[in-house]
């Protein structure tokens, strides 16, 4: 069974390529399956078959042993029954017609006895004269040429527990026996092709409902465009591998449908904020332009260019600043930063700025460490905008904190926090898109362009860590950026 097991997979691994690797999967899954059912029918119809004919011949072995030892006990034979074999098979039967044979022989052949049927003449097998000198019975058939199959049992005549020499015989044609093996095996002929023409087509169609989903994918996609992601595919109801990829396609879909929002908002928000110092250039310029002014007219319109082209400026270098960090295409240098210093100085640098609202930053480093490693630059400026956009949020006279402490494992945790008016809990997400301002009305001046926040959690991204916010409205925000390096 092993060698034709591995004799079956090499066909199949050699044919493989040829025959299936081209079909559709369904055609692929509803060939193996009738297949299967190629090797497996033929199998399990012939160990039914094999069953059943054992358990019809044990049936004739029974009556046939029964038969001989009731010759053996009333001694017919000895010949001593009178009317002979066939009275005696008669008396066996019930008076019932019987298809039977008896006869009694003796070592070398003879005939003793013998019922009175012309239909048979069967030898004496030197298997079963073996056996009979042993005391063991033997059974036996016979193929006959143009006749029924015989089955026959061979006894020897013990007397006294010593063999005589003389042999009982009893048989019976198998006729019926194989007339219903024949019967048999016409069902198997006819039952066989139907059963494997069914499972091939049930194979089939349940394949195809099996791969729906699949095909609702493809639909899908076949469906989406850069204008259009919201179409989904149904998930089944049954948990499975099928269940799980229609569940992780729609959860990408919708990865995919938020990122192009994203930047359809992002560049939508970037020529909005292009355009916006471009067309007090431009004005400013027409305005020069339409007739002669003054010497200092023409300074404070020049002046104004410059105000507003600085301030594109600063934007676009923030935009690719931004867009680098996020590619990590910049150069990411790290060094040892002493604590204590790296807090002064940014804190210094935030103090200026809050200058004119006379708020104060404090600094808190009683659990910082001494040092840690970093790009100090790039770190540098992701706190400059966490404690810039604290400042811009922060009332007059108000109170910025920076504190720095070891985080989790090896990474340093720096926390800004402010007294400002505090975030929506369902915008603590959405403020570190760029150009997103939680006060879509607040103007320029006060508000910046949005990109601040952003940039913070960019340049942590490049320290291993992130930036996150905590915030109620009303009162104050916290923003928490980690960095993943070892302090020392």
């Amino acid at each position: 069974m092993t060698i034709l097991f591995l004799k079956i997979r090499k066909f199949l691994r050699r044919i493989y390529p040829r025959l299936f690797a081209r079909l559709p999967i369904s055609v692929r899954l509803a060939a193996g399956h009738g297949l299967l059912m190629l090797i497996l029918l033929p199998m399990v119809g012939f160990g039914i078959y094999n069953m059943v004919r054992r358990d019809l011949l044990k049936s004739v072995d029974g009556a046939l042993l029964v038969s001989g030892e009731s010759m053996h006990a009333s001694r017919s034979s000895e010949g001593l029954v009178k009317g002979g074999l066939d009275q005696f098979l008669l008396n066996f039967s019930g008076e019932r017609e019987v298809n039977a044979y008896a006869r009694i022989v003796d070592l070398s052949g003879n005939i003793r006895n013998h019922s009175n049927r012309d239909d048979v003449s069967l030898p004496v097998s030197r298997i079963a004269m073996a056996r009979a000198e042993q005391g063991a019975s033997t059974f036996e058939s016979w193929d006959r040429p143009d006749k029924a199959p015989f089955r026959q049992l061979t006894m020897p005549v013990i007397v006294n527990g010593l063999f005589t020499g003389s042999l009982v015989q009893v048989g019976t044609p198998l006729d019926a026996t194989y007339a219903t093996l024949k019967q048999i095996r016409n069902v198997f002929y006819l039952a066989f092709p139907a059963i494997l023409c069914v499972c091939v087509i049930a194979g089939y169609i349940m394949a195809r409902r099996s791969l729906a989903p699949v095909d609702g994918m493809r639909r899908a996609a076949e469906q989406l465009s850069g204008s259009d992601l919201s179409h989904r595919i149904e998930v089944p109801l049954v948990r499975d591998e099928l269940h799980d990829l229609a569940d992780t396609f729609n959860r990408m879909l919708g990865r995919l449908e938020d990122a192009f929002e994203r930047q359809r908002r992002f560049n939508s928000d970037v020529s909005h904020e292009l355009r916006t110092p471009l067309t007090a250039i431009r004005g400013e310029a027409e305005l020069a332009l339409r007739r002669i002014r003054t010497t200092e007219e023409y300074r404070t319109a020049l002046e104004t260019i410059q105000r507003e082209s600085l301030s594109m400026g600063c934007t676009v270098d923030d935009l690719l600043l931004l867009a680098r960090a996020e590619a990590c295409a910049l150069p990411n240098v790290k060094t040892v930063v002493s604590t204590g210093d790296f807090l002064v100085a940014a804190a210094a640098k935030a103090s200026a700025l809050g200058k004119n609202k006379q708020i104060a930053v404090k600094i808190i480093e009683s659990e910082a460490p001494v040092s840690f490693i970093a790009a100090e630059n790039y770190l540098s400026v992701a706190i400059g905008n966490l404690l810039s956009n604290a400042i811009k949020h922060s009332p007059e006279q108000g109170i910025v904190t920076l504190s720095c402490k070891k985080g989790k494992g090896e990474s340093v945790l720096f926390t800004v926090s402010d007294q400002g008016e505090g975030i929506p809990k369902g915008l603590l997400e959405q403020i570190f898109d760029p150009f997103f301002r939680v006060d879509s009305a607040r103007n320029r001046i006060a508000g910046g362009v949005g990109i601040g926040l952003s940039l913070a959690r960019a340049m942590a991204k490049l320290h291993g860590g992130n930036v996150r916010a905590e915030s109620t409205t009303g009162n104050g925000s916290q923003f928490h950026l980690s960095i993943q390096q070892a302090a020392t």
